[in-house]
């Protein structure tokens, strides 16, 4: 039996390409980076200072859509949140990351999110910080 080709090819300057949707996307989250959650200005500035550091080589990291955020969600994978608990992201990307990330689709004061725990996108105030939010950046070519 031939193992399974992952769609997912991490490289060693901390970023992770996906053949399937041809976007890249960083290997730790800002949970992993920053040890705390953010609102989403606070996503906004870290995708600001990741662009200063110019990582993996780039210095156009965004916060994702919500379709973009959506694929990472695998309901067959299971990866662990900071606080242990399942979440369903490809075990390429460190455990220990947050259960969300936020996304670029607004409305006023709120923006989306996308919880890793089952899927779905969720409308919250952009200085929410109640549920662990966290934002990882991504880029395409």
């Amino acid at each position: 039996m031939e193992k399974d080709k992952s769609r997912f090819l991490k490289s060693d300057d901390g970023t992770v390409y996906d053949s399937k949707t041809s976007l890249t996307w960083m290997a730790n989250d800002s949970w992993l980076d920053l040890d705390k959650e953010v609102s989403w200005e606070e996503a906004e500035k870290y995708s600001n200072e990741t662009n200063k550091k110019n990582v993996g080589g780039h210095d156009d990291w965004r916060i994702p859509s919500v379709q973009e955020g959506l694929t990472l969600f695998d309901k067959d994978k299971l990866n662990k949140d900071f606080q242990g608990a399942d979440i369903h992201l490809d075990s390429i990307f460190p455990p220990g990351a947050g259960n969300t990330t936020w996304t670029s689709d607004m409305r006023g004061r709120e923006a989306q999110i996308v919880f890793y725990g089952n899927g779905f996108p969720y409308w919250y105030e952009k200085n929410d910080k109640s549920i662990s939010h966290a934002v990882r950046l991504v880029r395409r070519d």
